[in-house]
């Protein structure tokens, strides 16, 4: 069953099909193709860390339904009771609202310990989590998929291949290298040490707790709008600790290396979370050649720079099918 949203953008309830009981549904939206030529696959949009679906811009998707591709935006499932971006005070302000009204002390204790920084570490959705949520995303699409992963979700689509399941496809963009964060959290810390601690508030306390100008500055280096950047944090989420952990690497995720020609790996030259070191070291991990779009940062979809992304997209995307085509 799916709810109709528009002409040409469906949305499939969070849970439709499953759901992961402990956290909050996932969600997965379908945009419609252009008149353009038939796909012989599908393109679902991944996210990455504390984002959703609506992190991937109107443009950004039209370019491909333009180009004759049925788009699905996933978004991955999130934690409950995301306390630290309403704030301490607030928090306990509904701890005691919920106790003196309910008298549910239990209740009201897990309440309380939800909402302690870090808390997310232990209760949060883990990698597995994602993984889980972009293998049922896969089978309820039902036809061949090429995956676009963005920073963390580029980690959720190689902990799937690791377990035997793998798109038709996958492009590995600003990704969490298949060897974990841990190399560029070294390097931000020496070199960078003020965005790795607004990373670190950010991840414990929530993004009011960040500077958003220093956010700003190294997510978008090229700028951003004040109203895009509002639209932006104000809708970011409480990040799951639980899975930021295990994408530093350790227990590894990622499938052994091995040559993958069912895999683009692309980055943005000036990518401040994943430095143009890991983009090369992912493409020599699965023996391919990476592209590098200039002038983009970790956020390229919302950069002019991104047009350069979505042009090597499309044609990694037509090569794929020559082939197909030709054989046909």
């Amino acid at each position: 069953m799916s709810e109709t949203m528009s002409d040409t953008v469906t949305r499939v309830p969070p849970g439709t099909v499953h759901d992961i009981d402990a956290h909050q549904g996932w969600a997965l939206t379908r945009h419609e193709p252009g008149p353009a030529r038939a796909r012989s696959v599908d393109l679902l949009f991944v996210h990455g860390m504390a984002a959703g679906a609506w992190i991937w811009p109107e443009h950004w998707i039209a370019a491909f339904t333009g180009a004759g591709y049925c788009c699905w935006t996933l978004s991955l499932p999130g934690r409950e009771g995301g306390a630290v971006r309403a704030g301490g005070l607030e928090a306990l302000e509904r701890v005691l609202d919920h106790l003196l009204y309910t008298g549910d002390v239990d209740g009201a204790l897990e309440m309380l310990v939800r909402s302690m920084p870090g808390a997310s570490l232990f209760d949060g959705p883990t990698l597995d989590d994602y993984s889980d949520t972009l293998d049922k995303a896969l089978a309820q699409i039902g036809r061949p998929v090429a995956a676009v992963c963005h920073s963390l979700g580029g980690a959720v689509a190689q902990n799937l291949m690791r377990r035997g399941r793998a798109p038709e496809a996958t492009v590995l963009m600003c990704s969490v290298p298949p060897y974990g964060t841990w190399r560029a959290a070294a390097e931000m810390a020496v070199a960078n040490p003020v965005l790795w601690q607004n990373l670190a508030q950010f991840s414990l306390f929530g993004v009011e707790a960040a500077d958003p100008a220093i956010l700003r500055a190294n997510f978008f280096p090229r700028g951003i709008s004040n109203r895009d950047y509002a639209m932006f944090v104000n809708n970011l989420r409480d990040e799951s600790l639980a899975a930021s952990a295990q994408a530093l690497g350790l227990p590894p995720f990622a499938p052994l290396p091995a040559p993958r020609n069912d895999i683009l790996v692309l980055g943005g030259a000036l990518d401040r979370l994943v430095p143009m070191m890991d983009v090369m070291l992912t493409g020599l991990y699965y023996a391919t050649l990476p592209e590098i779009v200039p002038d983009a940062g970790h956020m390229l979809m919302h950069e002019d720079a991104g047009h350069g992304a979505i042009t090597r997209i499309l044609a990694w995307l037509d090569a794929r099918e020559t082939p197909v085509r030709s054989a046909a």
